[in-house]
């Protein structure tokens, strides 16, 4: 497997418009005008900690982290979800500060709006232009699912309990400031989840105890079926309630049909036990589904389906404009939140890790088990997430060509290639369609890794035998 993680190929590749090196803690101003010009962007990371050709030369801490953590949000408005986590380059840690493309456009740092232009970095306040064009966007823009008013929901339909905990975790483990944390009220419209004195849906998604009948879409399927062709099923339920419950019911179906395989590894005396599936990937994979599907359709919904050889989560939602299935795997790639407002509360329950990077985390985890690496699809009908089994017979499943078995015996571990050389060394006679195909099976089985996007996008060769 590829160790390089997505902080250092960041590091690696230098600054632009969507990264940007600060040196030092103390230029907290520059940290938080380019969070702010991303937000107004197309969002991006800033690395902390870092000088302009990509050395770490400082080091900073869990304090550090907090402190910064804190200072963007009492600068930065309107309020929005960015992650602002402690890496590890090196055996040094620097501060990276992970910022999605911002859905409430213009945001605001220290009384000014500031962008992101430039072939490298370059942060500057917005021109008038550029304001005009915001707003304008802005203003077009359809008011978001989650933003609307929830009919004759009130305060005391809201999960008392669910709520202290959500305050509990955001204070003690986001370190996040409420203006009134015992004021039920004042929090929810800390979290942007009460307008006018009213609450949204996204409260009800989120705390609403009988949400259901309000939006009946909320639910959540699950199912285990006796066989792939999914003709007759063996557990079927059907999930109601705040989002948090249903993804902790959720994870107990899987826990409950997901078999433990055990295996003996050479020179090991005692048996090591392991799911089929890494349970992780699967939480990620639910929690993606729940803050980025379309709460709008009312036909929608989410749903598990367990076959004997795969697992599959479905959402009705659609992935944004510019983001697909192929660029899910790679370790950078855009972060546009569909629910911004229920992604947030999400993190602070400590349910996100960081903003961007979690669908990489999905494949990595199912890479170092050794699994055929999962799939997304684009419909019409909304997204499908698709995980193969760690079986014992992985290997024989796993069919290759000549062009694909001449790379594998000829690729060291760590070295790329494109799809032109490729194609020049390995496949004389046939079409650059079919070179991209072989690459992107060999990807699938896990004995590729991508690295880039567009015309850069190399296959780096992992550890996995053949």
């Amino acid at each position: 497997m590829n160790k390089k993680n997505v902080t250092e190929e960041l590091l690696s590749k230098g600054e632009s418009i969507r990264v940007e090196f600060v040196d030092s803690l103390e230029a907290k101003e520059k940290i938080g005008k380019s969070v702010c010009a991303m937000l107004n962007s197309k969002g991006g990371t800033v690395l902390v900690g870092v000088d302009e050709n990509g050395h770490v030369i400082s080091e900073v801490s869990e304090l550090d982290v907090r402190q910064v953590r804190n200072f963007l949000h009492e600068q930065i408005v309107p309020q929005v979800l960015f992650t602002v986590n402690l890496d590890e380059v090196n055996q040094k840690k620097i501060i990276s500060v992970d910022v999605p493309e911002g859905r409430d456009q213009p945001y605001v740092f220290n009384g000014s709006v500031f962008v992101r232009s430039g072939g490298r970095t370059r942060t500057h306040v917005a021109d008038a232009e550029t304001m005009r064009e915001m707003v304008e966007r802005r203003s077009h823009e359809t008011e978001r699912w989650e933003r609307r008013i929830s009919d004759a929901l009130g305060v005391s339909e809201l999960d008392s309990e669910l709520m202290k905990e959500t305050i509990r975790r955001a204070q003690d483990l986001r370190g996040y400031r409420f203006e009134n944390p015992r004021h039920i009220e004042t929090v929810l419209k800390d979290l942007s989840l009460s307008r006018f004195g009213q609450l949204t849906n996204a409260a009800d998604v989120l705390f609403g105890q009988r949400v259901a009948i309000r939006h009946p879409q909320t639910r959540l399927r699950a199912v285990r079926y006796k066989t792939d062709r999914g003709n007759n099923f063996i557990d079927e339920q059907l999930f109601e309630g705040p989002a948090f419950i249903l993804l902790e019911e959720a994870m107990t179906f899987l826990k409950r049909h997901i078999p433990i395989r055990a295996e003996f590894k050479p020179g090991q005396l005692a048996r090591e036990s392991r799911p089929e599936y890494p349970f992780y990937s699967l939480r990620e994979g639910l929690v993606n589904a729940l803050v980025h599907r379309d709460y709008a359709s009312f036909s929608g919904g989410v749903s598990i389906s367990i076959y004997p050889g795969r697992v599959e989560i479905w959402n009705s939602g659609h992935l944004p404009r510019g983001l697909t299935p192929s660029k899910l795997r790679a370790s950078v790639h855009d972060s546009i939140l569909v629910n911004p407002d229920i992604s947030y509360v999400f993190y602070l329950y400590e349910l996100m890790e960081r903003v961007g990077r979690g669908t990489f985390k999905i494949v990595q985890e199912c890479r170092k088990m050794g699994m055929r690496l999962p799939e997304w699809q684009n419909a019409v009908s909304g997204v499908r997430l698709t995980f193969y089994g760690a079986t014992e017979g992985i290997g024989a499943n796993i069919k290759t060509n000549e062009r694909q078995d001449a790379l594998l015996k000829t690729l060291p571990t760590g070295e790329r290639i494109k799809t032109f050389d490729f194609l020049n060394r390995f496949g004389a006679g046939v079409s650059e369609r079919q070179a991209r195909r072989d690459l992107k099976e060999l990807e699938e089985f896990g004995f590729l890794e991508r690295v880039g996007a567009g015309p850069t996008t190399a296959y780096e060769r992992t550890d996995k035998p053949r």
